[in-house]
């Protein structure tokens, strides 16, 4: 009996470059994105003044919501969900540098 069944595929067949392209497009990403927010707080400790990071709060939460948004139903969108776990994130990191940039860039001063 040949039984067909719906199997997720399996993650050997992942290869190190795809791991370390993940790694390096999605620090990136959190750089770009919690980067500014992190130096306004080291600054503000080495200064023992408290600085107020209003805007760079608000981009940051733009930028994690957005890149959510758009990634979250790309990561499982049928010709992607077949990939490998780390050749999806691999695909999918220069997507979340470009976003986070785009909401850096258009709505960083504005905010």
């Amino acid at each position: 009996m040949n039984v067909t069944r719906n199997v997720k595929p399996r993650d050997l067949a992942d290869s190190p470059a795809c791991r370390r392209l993940a790694v390096f497009f999605w620090s990136c990403a959190a750089l770009v994105t919690f980067g500014p927010v992190l130096l306004l707080a080291v600054l503000s400790v080495a200064w023992a003044h408290p600085l107020i990071p209003a805007g760079s709060v608000k981009v940051t939460g733009i930028q994690v919501a957005l890149t959510a948004a758009v990634l979250t139903p790309l990561y499982f969108a049928p010709g992607i969900d077949r990939l490998a776990r780390s050749a999806r994130l691999a695909l999918l990191g220069p997507a979340a540098v470009v976003i986070v940039l785009a909401v850096l860039l258009c709505a960083g001063p504005h905010v």
